[in-house]
């Protein structure tokens, strides 16, 4: 059954009519994709549920001006069943020196082409055991030398290195267990380069250390990581440090700027961007510790836990960054498959910040709206949920960025907002998936206990589903009576038919209102009383659904004052027009979808066999009145 969900009178539109000559950069994802493809095809094997990590203790030794790395890494784990060997995720272009395991037993390391090192324990270790070993390592990390996920490159003022591991890039600077399923409860991070060096990481600084003509700076966090969310940079920065007070607790705030680059460019907009994040998700998820920025040399940003690395200050950028500090850091995509649960919301959450004007005028957020959901119907075959994980381009486009944003949108719109961000804020704060990962359902979940109803027709057809709806409406006011038709096409055959609230701007000489109609089929008739005239309707007036407007029209009842009727109908090869007016016009045929499938001078006799099966459109020019029928080709 359809459904005419509300009908208000008098009501007015408010819209921005001075918007800002800015823009948006709405292709984060392309910066994020380049990043991933230097270590995309390095893809580590499946981890095995042999083992939690614990606790990392990472040691290196670099200078900047060296694209090289000397390292150890002490890998403090719990045996989930008994184990007599182990398995990490390491770069095979890395050197093993050794293998300790308990402080004196030298154990023999096996490498192999799917960038793992393996090693056989002594003795069966126990289910439960407590236990580490440490690798001994050296060499020079895969990839660009001067791109992800091991930088080395010339700046202003001397040599920077930086690290940018998401997805699997974590592996190919530092032995870890790489995968969507463990996080290490702790992470030390000590890194030793020449004086006049400084060290930018995660967590907290604990200490700068003086050994000899070189510094040791010992960073750690307390807070659970995933490993590609771990990073270094190194190199002569500047550094700032501030303090953001926020209901009554002080947030540390530091940035890592490199040469001719200002406080200002770091820190304007990220405290009312934080203010903004934390009144409608909860208290910054890392707030023991920090936030801020390193400068890095990569075209973008990444989210590194605590510390997002910037290639630029935008205040999109920067938004986008900081967002992920709670959707993609706190909660983690629990595989590849779902980081729109990632990137959507960094991105949606990019636009809110226009929505509500924060750190910038609100004039942008029909702008953003518009930018964002034209880069969604450039793909109308894809989905936001990723079933190919094995390829850069598959993760990182803008099916996942700013499609995935504008449904979420969408989905806002379909259950209003009080249950749109009380769903959202309890699937972040939910303490079985803060701190951890989360899949799909997972979110889906939170959302239907807000909502109280089911979701599921909307996560098939709109995250699973490929494509997105077209609509054509028509519509007529005979007396009293105001009727509409809603045709849906699907732009990709998995979706046989979305369904979603549809909005429309009704106005006329002393009408200004609104409707909302929802369609249960991809052909939909309603009928509402109205005795208003209607001179004009707008589809999706304030941007709330991801569905593209084939065309909207009228096809009023002005046919039948020149006695304008078409026969037969259906039909399968011609059409006939009977009016006792003179045809000195011009006769025009639309496909359904608004398409104008030809035009030539009226006649009585159109002949139609060349048309695909389906509804047509006929409209009658005739001096300055313009009529229109609707006939069925069979």
């Amino acid at each position: 059954m359809n459904k005419l969900f509300f009908l208000i009178f008098g009501a007015t539109l408010l819209t921005d009519t001075n918007i800002l000559a800015q823009q948006v950069p709405t292709k984060i994802f392309d910066v994020e994709k380049r990043a991933a493809s230097g270590r995309f095809n390095n893809k580590s094997a499946p981890q095995t549920a042999e083992y939690d990590v614990h606790y990392y203790q990472i040691t290196l030794e670099l200078n900047p001006a060296v694209r090289f790395i000397d390292g150890n890494v002490n890998v403090h784990f719990i045996a989930l069943i008994p184990m007599d060997s182990m398995v990490l995720d390491f770069g095979n272009q890395l050197v093993v020196d050794s293998i300790v395991y308990q402080q004196n037993t030298y154990l023999t390391a096996n490498t192999s082409a799917f960038n793992t090192l393996s090693f056989v324990f002594p003795n069966t270790i126990s289910a439960g055991t407590f236990d580490s070993i440490q690798v001994f390592y050296r060499g020079t990390p895969r990839g660009n030398p001067r791109g992800t996920p091991f930088a080395q490159v010339s700046v202003t003022n001397g040599n920077l290195i930086w690290t940018l591991s998401e997805p699997y890039g974590a592996k190919d600077w530092w032995p870890c267990k790489s995968d969507l399923t463990d996080k290490a409860d702790s992470v030390s991070i000590e890194v030793t380069v020449p004086q006049g060096n400084k060290v930018a990481s995660i967590g907290l600084l604990q200490g700068i250390d003086t050994v000899g003509t070189n510094l040791t700076y010992r960073w750690k966090t307390t807070y659970p990581t995933v490993a590609y969310l771990v990073a270094i940079g190194a190199g002569k920065y500047d550094f700032y440090q501030d303090q953001l007070y926020l209901n009554g607790d002080s947030i540390l705030m530091e940035h890592y700027l490199l040469q001719n680059e200002t406080q200002s460019q770091s820190i304007t907009d990220i405290e009312e961007f934080m203010v903004f994040f934390d009144s409608l998700f909860g208290e910054y998820p890392f707030i023991k510790e920090k936030y801020g920025h390193a400068s890095f040399t990569f075209g973008g940003g990444m989210e590194h836990q605590t510390m997002s690395f910037m290639g630029s200050y935008g205040g999109e950028l920067k938004a986008h960054e900081l967002a992920h500090q709670w959707f993609g850091n706190k909660v983690t995509c629990g595989s590849w498959s779902d980081l729109w649960l990632n990137e959507s919301f960094a991105t949606y959450l990019t636009g809110l910040t226009y929505e509500f004007g924060v750190a910038h005028s609100r004039n942008f957020w029909s702008v953003w709206l518009s930018q964002t959901e034209g880069s969604g119907f450039t793909y109308p075959n894809g989905s936001v949920y990723r079933y190919d994980t094995t390829n850069v381009n598959s993760l990182f486009n803008n099916q996942v960025y700013n499609k995935g944003a504008i449904t979420l949108h969408t989905l806002r719109w379909k259950i209003g907002d009080s249950a749109f961000f009380a769903g959202v804020r309890n699937y972040i704060t939910d303490t079985s998936l803060a701190y951890g990962f989360a899949r799909t359902p997972d979110f889906q979940a939170h959302l239907e206990a807000s909502y109280g109803q089911s979701l599921s027709e909307f996560f098939n057809d709109w995250i699973y589903g490929k494509g997105y709806p077209r609509i054509s409406t028509n519509w007529a006011q005979n007396g009293g009576s105001f009727n509409l038709t809603v045709q849906q096409t699907p732009s990709d055959t998995s979706v046989s038919f979305f369904e979603i609230p549809i909005p429309y701007r009704l106005q006329g000489p002393n009408l200004d209102t609104f409707i909302v109609v929802e369609p249960n089929s991809t052909n939909a008739n309603f009928s509402i009383p109205i005795s208003q005239t209607i001179t004009s309707i707008t589809f999706d007036p304030n941007q709330q659904i991801f569905a593209q407007e084939l065309f909207t029209t009228s096809l009023s009842n002005k046919m039948e004052h020149c006695n304008f009727t078409i026969y037969p109908n259906p039909t399968r090869d011609f059409i006939y027009i009977d009016t006792d007016l003179k045809l000195n016009g011009v006769v025009n045929i639309y496909a359904a979808t608004g398409k104008l499938a030809y035009s030539k001078s009226a006649t009585k006799r159109l002949d139609v066999k060349m048309l695909a099966r389906g509804t047509y459109f006929i409209e009658l020019i005739l001096s300055d009145e313009v009529s229109r029928n609707k006939f069925i080709k069979r």
